[in-house]
Parts: C-alpha cells; structure tokens; sequence
C-alpha cells in the first residue's frame, strides 16, 4: 500500500512579514491583504504550486513578493486586484515544466522580473483587464535552456502608460512562441523581445 501525503498551506497576511516558507510536493496559496510586506516563498522537489493573491479587498502598495522553485514541474502565480509600487519576482529552475502567470495586474509604478531556465518546457503569461489603470508598470522575464526546452509567453498589457517589458528567449534551435499584445499611449520604456 502507498500513502500519498497532500500538503496544502493556506495564509494570510496583515502586517506579518513571511521569509522562507519551504516545501516539497505542495501547495500555498497567500492571500496579501495588507501594505510593506515582504513575502518570500521557496519550494523545492518536485509537483510544487505557490500562489499570491493581493488586493482582494482593498489596495496593497510597497511590497515584496517572491516565489523560488527549483526541482521538476512547477506553477508560480501572482495576482494584483489593486496596488502601487509592489515589486514581484518569480523564478524557477531545474528539470521539468515550469509554469508562471502575473494575473489581474492593476495598479502604477511596479515591477515584475520572471526568470524560467532548466530542461524542460516555459510557460510565462502576464495579463491585466482591458482598459485597467497600469501605468509605469514594468515586466521583464527572460527563459532559457537546453535542447529540447520549448518556451512560451503570452503578454497582454491594456491601458499601459509609460509601462516597458523586456522578454528574452534563449536557445535558437527550438522553435518558440511569443506573442504581445498592447495597448500604451505612451509606451515609456518601450517594448522588446529577443530571441538568441
């Protein structure tokens, strides 16, 4: 007979600074309901989920998000509903698919730095609400890897003002998707994707 054990954390934070919430084979969901947090989450193994929600029920501005998985197969999401100057930053290594996703992005002034790299395959998805207050928001994200490891990213910015993002996409042999869809009058920093 074979015991699967599940683990599933879910937290959430007022005023509470959370460092180094570690696990294997797990998932934790926080939900951020307050401002000048640092929260930082990093998971090791493999079949790992984190998730963050924050802004839920009213603005959260001035904090830190971090999620760090390394091992096989991992899923990272973030989800702003409403806040200022927060600064997020998702990064995954090591075999297997990695998957990352900055949902409901809403609010000015904060910066998203994602960074996939490893053997297996790259999903990276950034969105906001069409016609969404986002200005001075900023993305850059870069996936690499071996031969063989796909890479992909979907990014939709609607209402942007003075927003930038910086996409790179290493590993010339494979084939990857990119796709960007924009909408910024004006467009700050500017747009751009490398694929070398």
């Amino acid at each position: 007979m074979i015991k699967v054990l599940v683990v599933a954390m879910i937290i959430s934070t007022a005023g509470l600074k959370c460092t180094d919430v570690k696990a294997a084979d797990n998932t934790i969901i926080i939900d951020q309901i307050g401002s000048g947090n640092t929260t930082t989450i990093t998971q090791d193994g493999s079949g790992n989920t984190a998730s963050i929600v924050a802004g839920s029920t009213s603005a959260v501005d001035y904090n830190v998000f971090a999620i760090t998985q390394q091992g096989n197969n991992k899923t990272a999401s973030i989800e702003l509903k409403s806040g200022i100057n927060n600064t997020f930053s998702i990064q995954q290594d090591g075999t297997g698919n990695h998957t990352a996703a900055i949902q409901n992005m809403i609010g000015s002034g904060n910066n998203v730095t994602v960074t996939q790299q490893g053997a297996g395959n790259h999903i990276l998805n950034v969105t906001n609400p069409f016609n969404a207050t986002n200005n001075g928001n900023t993305v850059t994200a870069t996936q690499s890897g071996g031969a063989g490891a796909d890479k992909r990213f979907d990014l939709m910015f609607s209402g942007a003002t003075g927003a930038g993002v910086t996409i790179n996409q290493t590993n010339p042999t494979t084939p990857d998707q990119a796709g960007m869809n924009i909408q910024c009058n004006p467009c700050g920093s500017g747009w751009s994707y490398t694929k070398f």
